[in-house]
């Protein structure tokens, strides 16, 4: 920092409105972002928003409730008990710390407003991340631009920095959502401001209130972010050299304030001091509930990441989530550190630049040593882990921007304005990156986005394809009499019911089959095609007997090669058929039974649990599957009609639900959808 004495001249009043200006659009450019951006954006921020919901609402810990609601649902929590006889419950698997604070703003704003955070969403949560969010990090700016001030940065310079922190860091995009980084920055800058007065004051003239600002900023820091703790040990023993007394009177207590808030919190929460954190890997992260593993049992995609150390530190770096990628203007703080360390000129800054460098290797040195466990913070926009420490970065620019800008005598103007242009055009790439995010921190990177469509990355956990090809809805044929299976169904006002009965083992010139009988009926007894003609019905009988070949069906061959339908229903109790007994099955059949109105088979989408229906008790595992083909509608011309399935081995005829959807090609207008949805026996 420079001294009293330091010749470089004060900012000048004239470029003192251009900083406030530059604050004031980054405010309003991140306000709107806020006011605009969905909430419960992922499952990490729901993950809290539910812990806010369920202090204030039903005054626990414990998210069982709410988490029962799809759009609340998350992956990230825990289920936990404190005593072997007391009931597994859920939590969230941050520490509660943040989410205790938003808590008490939400309960201010519950008595005053009135507004419920689970039925006004939208209002509600974002005029919580207007007040833990963006206020604070206004805070933050504005002590910023006074550092600035005081370390007599030139106005260029000044400008920069400004510019880099309020638009061109990842920070902003983390300003729309409930997340503990973003806190920690703001927390970590207010510190580093604190740290930066003390150093430049004269000797016995260091304010106590600084002190108080460093101990609370450093050991808040070091609750929203656990691996800052390091942090927090090097700003007690810089408080201690600067003043011992100071900092034992002033820094020790403001610390223990956030610090005892934590542990308390967290014992509330889990019934000890051990943040959740602690048991990854361990029955509150692995688990089977009412059928369903948790998602940590068999994490799946980028969580699935295998790669090796040196391929992930080139993504962490320079990579698809790369800090300098995304943001190449953080290549001036490492060229900030280098001159910082060996320029005398700079002596009073070199312990913000130094323990800046030195924190910023520790941390992502940690994240490197379990790559498996990271997996870059994530679906996010950027290195999010990395986050907290971004003021330091900001920092570490100052050297190299202030060289480059401020016209050293041994530069040339030419070699001046080349460079000049260099960093501003690593200025605007990281402005871009970020505003790119801006409203979808949650979502990949334009980066990440194109280097997948290259071809170049690829972590989607592919699905396990089916052991023979499928062609229908039905994945297996019970061969007992009387296994009965029944679906309901929903198109427009028609609601239809379909029913499979096994009526037994038969064989088809000496072709081992199975007889099924089918009934599909609605409300006027009339058998309706649910496909190509939903309008088109058959004044017969509800009743078919079909019988399936099994050898065909066994070898995954299309529905028309294995399905035949009894010419004469009152043979169907007989042990052998012939050829002249059986015919095809009835177009609208077969489409019935293929889901579709052509052959196509059908590709595996991974599993799924899922109730069978509403009253059971537990999950069953599924198959997903889906296909699509097109066809001649007779009233809408060229259409598509896919088919998603839900395939259960536990249950009768395997399959759980299927759902039929046709959209006109040229519009992509959706014409009907069809569910059928499993019926309790």
């Amino acid at each position: 920092m420079p001294s009293s004495q330091d010749p470089r001249p004060d900012v000048p009043e004239s470029h003192r409105p251009v900083g406030m200006f530059i604050i004031l659009t980054s405010l309003a450019v991140i306000t709107a972002a806020v006011l605009t951006s969905q909430p419960l954006q992922s499952a990490n921020d729901r993950s809290r928003w539910s812990t806010v919901w369920s202090l204030v609402e039903r005054g626990t810990y414990q998210i069982d409730e709410i988490d029962q609601y799809e759009n609340w649902s998350s992956i990230d929590k825990v289920r936990h008990r404190v005593t072997d006889d007391e009931p597994w419950h859920f939590y969230s698997s941050k520490p509660p710390l943040l989410s205790t604070i938003v808590a008490g703003l939400y309960w201010i704003e519950r008595q005053v407003l009135g507004r419920g955070l689970f039925h006004d969403t939208e209002f509600v949560s974002r005029l919580l991340l207007l007040l833990v969010n963006v206020v604070p990090m206004a805070v933050a700016l504005f002590s910023l631009r006074r550092t600035l001030q005081l370390l007599k940065i030139p106005p260029t310079a000044f400008r920069f920095v400004l510019l880099a922190a309020g638009l061109g860091s990842m920070l902003n995009p983390f300003l729309t959502t409930l997340n503990n980084h973003t806190p920690a920055a703001v927390c970590l800058l207010i510190c580093l401001s604190a740290i930066i007065r003390l150093g430049h004051a004269s000797t016995g003239d260091q304010a106590g209130r600084d002190f108080w600002i460093m101990g609370l900023t450093a050991a808040l820091t070091c609750c929203f972010e656990l691996p800052a703790a390091l942090f927090g040990i090097v700003a007690f023993l810089f408080a201690v050299r600067v003043d011992v007394s100071r900092s034992l009177t002033c820094f020790v207590p403001a610390a223990v304030i956030p610090l005892a808030a934590f542990f308390v919190t967290n014992w509330l929460a889990t019934g000890g001091i051990k943040p959740f954190y602690a048991y990854y890997g361990q029955e509150q992260y692995v688990y089977v509930h009412e059928g369903v593993p948790s998602y940590w049992s068999n994490p799946k995609d980028l969580d699935a990441n295998q790669e090796s150390t040196p391929v992930y530190l080139f993504h962490c770096l320079i990579g698809h989530h790369g800090i300098l990628s995304l943001t190449p203007v953080f290549l001036l703080t490492l060229a900030g550190w280098w001159m910082g360390a060996v320029r005398q000129e700079w002596r009073s800054l070199k312990f913000v630049l130094l323990t800046g460098a030195g924190l910023s290797l520790a941390v992502l040195g940690f994240y490197l040593t379990k790559t498996a466990n990271y997996n870059y913070g994530g679906n996010s926009s950027s290195l999010r882990w990395m986050l907290w420490l971004v003021p330091f970065w900001w920092y570490g620019m100052i050297p190299a921007v202030v060289w480059i800008t401020d016209g050293r005598p041994s530069q040339r103007p030419s070699q001046r304005a080349a460079l000049s242009v260099v960093i501003g055009m690593l200025l605007a790439m990281s402005v871009f990156t970020a505003s790119w995010s801006l409203s979808k921190p949650w979502k990949p990177s334009w980066l990440y986005s194109v280097m997948e469509q290259a071809g170049w990355i690829n972590y989607h956990t592919p699905a396990e394809p089916f052991s023979t090809p499928r062609y229908s809805v039905i994945s297996s044929v019970p061969d007992g009499p009387g296994r009965r299976a029944s679906w309901s169904s929903a198109n427009g006002a028609a609601t239809q019911t379909l029913t499979l009965t096994t009526i037994g083992p038969v064989s088809v010139d000496d072709h081992p089959a199975v007889a099924v009988r089918l009934n599909l009926s609605d409300g006027s007894r009339e058998q309706r095609s649910p496909a190509t003609d939903p309008d088109r019905s058959a004044k017969t009988s509800p009743e078919h007997v079909l019988v399936i070949l099994i050898q065909p069906f066994e070898s995954g061959s299309d529905i028309a090669d294995w399905l035949r339908q009894v010419r004469d229903p009152a043979t169907n109790t007989e042990a052998r058929l012939t050829s002249a007994q059986v015919e095809p099955a009835d177009d609208w059949i077969l489409t019935l039974l293929r889901g579709m109105p052509a052959a196509r088979p059908y590709n595996a989408g991974g599993k799924k649990y899922q109730r069978p229906f509403d009253e059971a008790a537990i999950a069953l595992e599924c198959d997903r599957a889906a296909s699509r083909v097109a066809f001649d509608h007779p009233q809408f011309g060229r259409c598509w009609q896919r088919c998603d399935v839900l395939y259960c081995a536990e249950l009768t005829f395997g399959v759980m639900q299927w759902t039929t959807t046709i959209t006109q090609e040229a519009t992509g207008d959706v014409i009907s959808v069809t569910a059928w949805r499993r019926l309790a026996d």
